[in-house]
């Protein structure tokens, strides 16, 4: 009660209702908002339903997908943040339609994004009234609006609820206390567990802050409070990263071949902007729209008139930020040479994904640059709150025409977002050329998967399959007849972790499992057989077990010795 009152005293209070109240706001196209029709949107309507589908048949981890690419498994989850895909689920025990769902995940993140600038803000200038700004504006940065409402990129959107935490993270352990390094954790685990992409230049980004800071970098406790951070972001996310470094050494798939996903230094040079993009999109009249809007631009101009009037308490972290959005805009635009980059660099595909660090970058500086303005033209407290109030509302104003957006729905998705999920519910052997098809083995043709008879085949050599039992993930079958060598390819998609057991004649023999010539899960008889009986079933590698090891353990240890430094504090 006493903390609450404080919030009320110190209006912060206020200030988050004045948050919530801007979310709704810039939450108000979700109403009507057809999730199919957008670029992304049905991925995601297809990895919710397909992971409760699969959870319902009882497997778990979720992370292929029973009844997609014809039945024979697809690993919609493998290769994805985890967080947008139970984040969403999480809205089903009261939501009767998966895509509200995702709607009211997409609000979660706008609402939740808004609180973690303000915390930021807060703690880098001392100043509510910045915070407070500093949230609206991020709230409705219009690339921002632009990757839910056009093309629902939710790793990409969801990714702003954790860059403002990751920086007031590393900036209370460079310049305060450190007693907010856990936010380093949360957040570098939240983008990995959220967006890969985000991550990447997410750490470039924190490496670039870090150098601004270098002076302080002599501090060896600081550098002790990084190192442990890194460690322990490794540590928790292992249940999902570990899966993923396994199949990049272990397999081929399509996500790690640039050529394939169009992520060639060339790819993203073509996609880079030219600066009239950001005022007037003059390229796709059927895509994203880059127009960063006149208020951010007139809010820009005023930091070249109060520049020299900003106070030195946050200048260092302004200009900081300054950089940053330079950089980050730079990077995005077409004078910036990707096509001598490393590979490694360009696994963003799209040049213009680096206006979500300008437009948070900006957030900052517009904010400082119009509460320093305020503070120039009013002469007592009292003039000063009728100013902030005024330029709340008149926020509130410019985002509302701002949210009226003409969304530009792909002219070939008119299927309302009930009508396409009722045919996907209902639809038990998903089409391989109804999903994203980025998960699958780099040898699979798209035509023998759609085309392949169900069941187990014999590729080569000589046997007889019979009795077969499938049952989502798991299968059993009788061999007869079987000569030496021949190879037997089962009604599975090939990913690492499924293991194959034979009886013959009661003793029972452990078969190695390999990648078919057409991208399958396959299996060798190593010996003529008369008569047998084989299992087959998806159970995990014992990489990916010890990942879940390792992160429970992990959480739990974080957990216990936060605890325990409260109680001591205490």
């Amino acid at each position: 009660m006493d903390k609450i009152l404080k919030y009320v005293k110190e209006d912060k209070i206020i200030h988050y209702i004045i948050i919530v109240a801007v979310s709704l706001i810039a939450a108000i196209p979700l109403i009507s908002l057809r999730i199919y029709g957008t670029d992304d949107g049905f991925i995601h309507l297809l990895r919710i339903i397909g992971t409760d589908n699969t959870i319902k048949d009882g497997i778990f981890p979720p992370l292929i997908q029973t009844h997609y690419a014809r039945g024979f498994g697809y690993a919609m989850n493998l290769f994805y943040g985890p967080i947008v895909t139970y984040g969403p689920l999480l809205f089903k025990t009261f939501c009767t339609h998966y895509y509200d769902c995702l709607k009211l995940f997409a609000f979660a993140t706008i609402i939740i994004s808004g609180f973690t600038m303000y915390n930021f803000l807060c703690e880098i200038t001392k100043k509510r009234e910045i915070a407070v700004i500093g949230a609206i504006i991020y709230i409705l940065i219009p690339y921002r609006l632009e990757t839910i409402y056009n093309r629902f990129a939710i790793g990409e959107f969801s990714a702003y609820m954790f860059f403002p935490m990751l920086f007031h993270g590393l900036y209370n352990v460079i310049n305060s206390d450190g007693k907010k390094n856990h936010y380093i954790i949360i957040s570098a685990a939240g983008l990995i567990l959220t967006h890969t992409i985000s991550t990447e230049y997410s750490a470039i980004f924190a490496a670039l802050y870090l150098i601004c800071h270098i002076r302080k970098l002599k501090n060896k406790e600081i550098w002790r409070k990084l190192i442990i951070d890194v460690v322990l972001i490794l540590l928790v996310t292992s249940f999902y990263t570990i899966p993923i470094v396994e199949h990049k050494i272990n397999g081929n798939y399509i996500i790690f071949n640039s050529t394939s996903m169009r992520s060639l230094p060339e790819d993203v040079q073509n996609s880079a902007l030219s600066p009239i993009q950001l005022v007037k999109d003059t390229i796709e009249p059927e895509g994203v729209d880059f127009n960063i809007g006149m208020p951010l631009i007139i809010f820009s101009i005023i930091g070249i008139v109060v520049a020299s009037k900003i106070s030195d308490d946050y200048k260092d972290e302004y200009l900081n930020f300054i950089l940053i959005a330079i950089i980050s805009l730079f990077m995005s635009m077409k004078l910036f040479p990707w096509i001598i980059m490393p590979q490694i660099l360009t696994k963003l595909q799209f040049a213009w994904r680096m206006l979500s660090f300008f437009e948070f970058a900006l957030s900052i500086i517009c904010a400082i640059n119009l509460y320093t303005l305020i503070i120039l033209i009013s002469n007592n407290k009292e003039k000063l709150k009728t100013i902030l109030v005024s330029l709340t509302i008149i926020l509130i104003l410019i985002s509302m025409s701002k949210v009226k957006y003409n969304y530009k729905y792909e002219s070939a998705k008119t299927l309302e977002d009930k009508q396409y999920e009722e045919i996907r519910i209902n639809e038990k052997r998903l089409s391989i050329w109804s999903v994203n098809r980025e998960y699958l083995p780099a040898n699979c043709d798209y035509d023998y998967i759609e085309n392949r008879k169900l069941g187990t085949l014999v590729l080569s050599g000589e046997a007889e399959i019979c009795d077969e039992n499938e049952n989502g993930l798991s299968l059993e079958f009788n061999v007869k007849n079987a000569k030496e060598g021949t190879i037997v390819e089962l009604p599975y998609i090939y990913y690492l972790g499924y293991s194959a057991n034979m009886n013959d004649n009661g003793e029972n023999k452990k078969i190695d499992t390999f990648e078919s010539e057409n991208g399958f899960v396959a299996i060798k008889i190593g010996e003529d057989i008369e008569n047998a009986h084989i299992k087959i079933r998806y159970s995990g590698t014992i990489l990916e077990k010890a990942g879940y090891v390792i992160s429970a353990v992990s959480i739990l240890g974080i957990v216990c010795f936060e605890i325990f430094n409260k109680r001591k504090s205490k």
